[in-house]
C-alpha cells in the first residue's frame, strides 16, 4: 500500500485548487487580450478569457517530439534547438479541467471575481459588468491579474468606444513573414526560426493610430492559440500597437487538433463577424494576403456590411491578379508587398 501515499498526497494537493481557486505550484495561467463594448453610459461588458495549465517541462512526450521534429529540421543551430523548444512547449501542457481561477480588477478598487470553471482544454470564459470611466484608463485599457500569493499573472482588456476605427488584421504573411505557400519554409519560419516583420507594418498599424480616432486593433488568425504567447511578445518588440488577439482553440490530444488544418474561410468568417455585430457603428479595415482565403473572406464580409468595411488591403504574396478580389468597388481596396504601399492610403 506504499504507492497509494503519493496518490493520496496528490489528490490533497489538488483539492484546495477545486474548492477554492487556489493556482497550483505547477500550474500556470495566461490571459488573451479581449476586447470591451460600452451597454450604457456608465457600464461595459468586459470579457475575461484564459488557460490553466501543467507545463509538464520534463515530459516524456515533449522532449520526444523535440527530437523526432529536430531530426525532421535536421537541427544543428542550439539557437534553433533552443527555440524549438519554446515554441512546442505550449502544445505539450497538462491541460487543467474544472478548474477555476479568481481575478482583481486592478482599475476598479480591487474588485475580486471568480470566473467559470475551465473546459477539457484548460480554457475559462467570464463576462463581467463594470462601471468603468474611461477617463481612468490608460490607453484604454483595463489590466487585471489572477489572485496568487506569489506569482504574478496579468491579463487586459481593451476598451472600445462605439464609434471609430477598427484594423482587423491576419498574422501569417501578412504582418509576419511565414512563407504558408512553401510548406517547408512554413514550419521552420513557425517553430525554429526568430519571428520576422513585413517590412513597414508596424509602421502602417503606428499611423492608423495616430490618424484615426479611437483606433483599435484585433489580430484574427488560424493560428493556435499554444503561440500566443511567442506572437504578443514578438509585436510588443517590434512595436506594434496592443492588440486583441482571435486566434484557435485546439487540444493536443482531442479532435480539435483537425481543426488546425481545416479551411479557415467559416473560420475567419465567423471570428470577424462576431466583432462587426459587437460594434456596429464602427468602420473596418481588414488586412490580410493571398496565400490562403484571406481574398474570399473579406469580399463576403464586404458583401454582407457594405457600411462597415471601409477598406480592405490584400498583401500579395503569390502573384494574384485583380479578379481575385471580383465583387468588391475597386475604390475599396488595394494590393500591397510591403508597408510603404500602405501609407497613402492611411486617410481621415
Amino acid at each position: 500500500m506504499l504507492w497509494a501515499a503519493p496518490l493520496m498526497f496528490f489528490a490533497l494537493n489538488k483539492a484546495p485548487n477545486y474548492l477554492t481557486g487556489k493556482i497550483a505550484n505547477d500550474e500556470r495561467v495566461i490571459f488573451f487580450p479581449t476586447a470591451a463594448n460600452q451597454i450604457n453610459e456608465t457600464h461595459w461588458n468586459v470579457p475575461i478569457h484564459g488557460w490553466i495549465f501543467e507545463p509538464e517541462i520534463d515530459s516524456v512526450k515533449r522532449k520526444a517530439l523535440i527530437k523526432a521534429l529536430g531530426k525532421m529540421f535536421q537541427l544543428k543551430d542550439d539557437s534553433e534547438k533552443r527555440i524549438l523548444r519554446q515554441r512546442l512547449m505550449p502544445f505539450a501542457v497538462d491541460n487543467q479541467s474544472l478548474q477555476y481561477v479568481r481575478i482583481s480588477v486592478e482599475e476598479s478598487g480591487q474588485i475580486i471575481r471568480r470566473l467559470p470553471r475551465s473546459a477539457k482544454d484548460g480554457h475559462f470564459f467570464g463576462n463581467l459588468t463594470l462601471p468603468i470611466a474611461m477617463d481612468d484608463l490608460e490607453e484604454s485599457i483595463l489590466h487585471y491579474k489572477a489572485i496568487d500569493s506569489s506569482r504574478y499573472f496579468p491579463g487586459r482588456v481593451h476598451f472600445i468606444t462605439p464609434s471609430g476605427v477598427s484594423i482587423i488584421s491576419d498574422i501569417d504573411d501578412t504582418v509576419k513573414i511565414t512563407n504558408y505557400l512553401d510548406k517547408k519554409e512554413f514550419y521552420k519560419n513557425t517553430f525554429i526560426r526568430d519571428f520576422q516583420a513585413v517590412p513597414g507594418m508596424k509602421d502602417v498599424f503606428l499611423k492608423c493610430k495616430a490618424q484615426y480616432d479611437n483606433c483599435a486593433f484585433h489580430f484574427v488568425s488560424a493560428s493556435p492559440f499554444q503561440l500566443f504567447e511567442d506572437l504578443s511578445r514578438f509585436f510588443e518588440t517590434e512595436g506594434f500597437p496592443l492588440a486583441t488577439y482571435h486566434l484557435k482553440r485546439i487540444r493536443v490530444k482531442g479532435k480539435t487538433l483537425l481543426q488546425l488544418f481545416a479551411d479557415p474561410f467559416e473560420y475567419k468568417i465567423g471570428q470577424i463577424e462576431r466583432i462587426l455585430h459587437k460594434y456596429p457603428q464602427r468602420k473596418f479595415i481588414l488586412i490580410g494576403d493571398s496565400g490562403e482565403k484571406d481574398p474570399e473572406v473579406y469580399i463576403e464580409l464586404c458583401r454582407r456590411y457594405p457600411e462597415q468595411i471601409e477598406k480592405i488591403w490584400i498583401r500579395n504574396v503569390n502573384n494574384a491578379d485583380a479578379s481575385r478580389m471580383d465583387g468588391v468597388d475597386g475604390a475599396k481596396w488595394r494590393y500591397f508587398s510591403t508597408g510603404s504601399d500602405l501609407m497613402e492610403e492611411i486617410k481621415r
